[in-house]
């Protein structure tokens, strides 16, 4: 070593002070840290409680199966309307089909017949099937805008997921009324 240091090589090499972080300092942070973390981090989780009152989507998949309901009647009675009332029928089913998933999903504990009365809304009652073809037509058209109008006007208070599958509940109820027109 003293050959080393002779020649000059160990020269070049920064010596060690007692400037920087002592090992006492750096054990003190550590436990600050292991204690204090996870108090700091409890305004950063989730809520592990559902929120209250009914879901915003309970009501468009009632309103699904109303129309549903409306479409298949009208299907019976019209020959005329039967394949668009079909097909918006098949279409609604699918919403509340998937609006019920999705209600499953995200209050996995509660489903709407399990829920005190008070907190589910009414269902929405499909109106009758008119005797007329024009009458018929015309409450196909209304509750498609209706049904729209309601997954457009919920679209922007919900987060990502939801909202898109009620922009494309929305979207697929405009193209059928205008179908319809």
């Amino acid at each position: 070593m003293l050959a080393l240091q002779q020649t000059g090589v160990l020269a070049r090499w920064p010596t060690v002070s007692g400037v920087g972080p002592h090992r006492r300092r750096v054990l003190t942070a550590g436990a600050t840290l292991l204690l204090a973390g996870p108090a700091a981090l409890t305004g950063c989780t989730l809520s592990a409680h559902a929120p209250e009152g009914p879901d915003p989507l309970e009501f468009p998949a009632r309103r699904a199966e109303a129309d549903a309901a409306l479409a298949t009647t009208v299907a019976r009675a019209h020959s005329a309307l039967a394949a668009a009332a079909g097909a918006l029928a098949a279409d609604r089913m699918t919403h509340a089909t998937t609006l019920r998933a999705e209600l499953r999903r995200a209050r996995p504990g509660s489903t709407s017949r399990s829920a005190s009365p008070s907190a589910v809304p009414p269902p929405v009652a499909a109106p009758p099937a008119n005797s007329d073809l024009a009458g018929a037509r015309s409450a196909l058209t209304q509750a498609m805008h209706a049904a729209q109008d309601e997954a457009a006007g919920l679209v922007m208070t919900l987060p990502g997921y939801r909202a898109a599958l009620l922009a494309s509940v929305a979207a697929c109820c405009a193209s059928h009324a205008a179908l319809l027109s």
